[in-house]
């Protein structure tokens, strides 16, 4: 047991200590608190709120939204932070997000179960429950490997197929505007532009059929097709989210 846990934990530096050589510069955390003071939105939804990290980017006052079933916070949240232990297709289900958050989703982030098929139904989710303004984050958008990025879980660090889900909007939502930031481990994408009354959600059967036995080596000869990418520093961020402004 000890010596899988030590093969386990240096996989798990070998494959972060990658990913940063691949991706310098700060890493999506300091990126998502860039975003959150750059908009600063009138509130914030999350999927996939693990340790809470992420949820503590946010400003302590912005009222905000977790969703997770099996959450693992360490530290104590701002009360401005409701976490609902379940899954989103749950949440969605049985909640009014405009109630909750007095008003239109402003900013989301997409970090939950690392399948491409839950990312599009959970973006379509927040889509209909969106505004002219509002953006949203997808995490996991830039894989590592064939063996982080496959669909069953066998690593620490894992990105899983979330890169079809990033290759779907970029094929199927021409209208939408979106690029990606290549900050470690995995990438963010950033998606604007968003139609509350899209029916993308008719298309999900064929566009799942449709992407799910490609594979890594698909991705790699088609990176072309994936969203384009902006720096890795505040002043491109800020310019990218400031341009829907004007």
């Amino acid at each position: 047991m000890e010596g899988s846990t030590a093969r386990d934990a240096a996989l798990l530096s070998e494959h972060l200590n990658e990913s940063l050589r691949r991706l310098p510069g700060p890493a999506y955390y300091q990126v998502l608190k860039w975003i959150h003071r750059v908009l600063g939105p009138a509130n914030y939804l999350e999927i996939g709120v693990h340790k809470g990290i992420s949820l503590e980017q946010a400003a302590k006052t912005t009222p905000t939204i977790g969703i997770d079933p099996a959450p693992s916070i360490e530290h104590p949240l701002s009360p401005a932070v409701t976490v609902y232990e379940m899954t989103s297709d749950d949440f969605f289900a049985q909640h009014d997000v405009h109630e909750l958050l007095g008003g239109p989703v402003e900013l989301a982030f997409i970090d939950g179960l690392h399948l491409f098929e839950q990312v599009l139904r959970d973006f379509v989710n927040l889509e209909s429950r969106s505004s002219a303004d509002t953006v949203v984050i997808l995490h996991d958008c830039l894989p590592l490997d064939e063996v982080t990025a496959a669909r069953e879980r066998t690593t620490d660090f894992y990105s899983g197929d979330v890169w079809k889900a990033t290759l779907a909007l970029r094929q199927h939502r021409p209208d939408l505007d979106m690029v990606i930031v290549p900050t470690a481990p995995t990438g963010l994408c950033l998606v604007r532009n968003l139609d509350p009354a899209s029916r993308f959600e008719e298309e999900l059967p064929g566009v799942e059929s449709e992407l799910l036995d490609r594979n890594f080596d698909y991705y790699l000869a088609h990176q072309e097709e994936m969203p384009p990418e902006i720096p890795n520093d505040i002043e491109a961020v800020r310019d990218w989210l400031t341009a829907r402004q004007s």
